[in-house]
């Protein structure tokens, strides 16, 4: 078909254009892999990650903190991987705060993110409730929630990168404390969220979070 009219390929244009945005908006607010990866501080507007964080702080309004650029983190976590050893056997840095302020003082959770050799035992604490989400280990306690990954990097970094395991880490204010195994469940599933941002960042290879979480205390041994 021959469109030779400049008034009806403008109108075309226009549509293409319009539907473009459409389309782009639509990726971002899914928070599919790339949005993720492009910014895992800024979570999307009605998206599972902002329901759980309002949840957590107990208020329909919060803050948001990004401590650095994504790539600025990636580089750091890059050039920290390789000299991993069992005299320095992890690597963590602040990614993301959440805050809000209310009558009984200030509260927030920190999201932390990093490395730790899976040769080092994994930090616990008496109370600690342990998690199993899709295969990737996880551990609650009153005040933080860490999550274990496996996390193929590509490149030279891939050997290496099967020799620790990709932390996350929410901690949280003591102005809120976990009470309950629901709370905790809540956090766990956040943990869950912000870390697969951190691992589409990343890069890692073998997609170690690419399902929706499964959130459930672990068996006891």
């Amino acid at each position: 078909m021959l469109i030779s009219s400049p008034d009806v390929r403008k109108a075309l244009a226009r549509s293409t254009t319009a539907l473009l945005g459409v389309l782009l908006l639509a990726s971002c607010t899914s928070g599919g892999s790339e949005a993720r990866s492009a910014n895992p501080c800024g979570i999307g507007t009605a998206s599972q990650e902002e329901a759980l964080v309002r949840e957590v702080l107990g208020s329909q309004d919060f803050t948001t903190k990004d401590y650095g650029s994504t790539s600025g983190f990636v580089d750091e976590a890059k050039r920290a991987l390789p000299v991993l050893r069992p005299e320095k056997h992890t690597f963590y840095t602040n990614v993301c705060g959440y805050g809000t302020a209310d009558e009984r003082g200030a509260g927030g959770m920190t999201f932390l993110a990093g490395w730790l050799l899976r040769t080092s035992g994994a930090p616990s604490s008496p109370g600690d409730v342990p998690y199993a989400l899709n295969g990737v280990r996880g551990v609650a306690s009153d005040s933080r929630s860490t999550l274990l990954v496996p996390c193929d990097m590509p490149g030279d970094l891939r050997e290496q990168s099967q020799k620790v395991w990709l932390t996350g880490d929410l901690t949280f204010g003591q102005s809120r404390p976990a009470t309950d195994q629901a709370a905790k469940d809540r956090r766990m599933t956040l943990a869950y969220l912000m870390t697969r941002r951190v691992a589409d960042a990343l890069g890692c290879e073998n997609k170690p979070l690419e399902k929706a979480p499964v959130v459930k205390p672990a068996p006891t041994p």
